[in-house]
């Protein structure tokens, strides 16, 4: 017979597995945009290649300071502390 209290636990804690999820796909979104600055900057600089850096620099310091991502990281933590704190039988959800 289902228990309604951990299938109440188990859900709490997929929500704050998913919002870790999309804040790590923000990151990693941000991280291949700096990826590329690094070849480019490479380029650049080992071969006289015409592509600058300095937007693909620019895209990822602006992701990673957008609203989206601050809202992101702040919903991770309010999912990650609503499952501690079910754990620790501070909630009842």
């Amino acid at each position: 017979m289902p228990n309604p209290l951990v299938e109440n636990g188990a859900l709490i804690t997929r929500d704050a597995h998913a919002a870790l999820e999309e804040l790590k796909q923000l990151v990693d979104s941000a991280t291949e945009k700096l990826r590329t600055a690094e070849r480019e900057t490479v380029g650049v600089v080992g071969h006289g290649c015409d592509e600058h850096p300095l937007q693909k620099l620019r895209d990822a310091a602006d992701a990673l300071q957008s609203p989206k991502f601050e809202a992101a990281v702040s919903v991770a933590k309010e999912k990650m502390q609503t499952a501690l704190n079910w754990h620790l039988g501070l909630q009842r959800a």
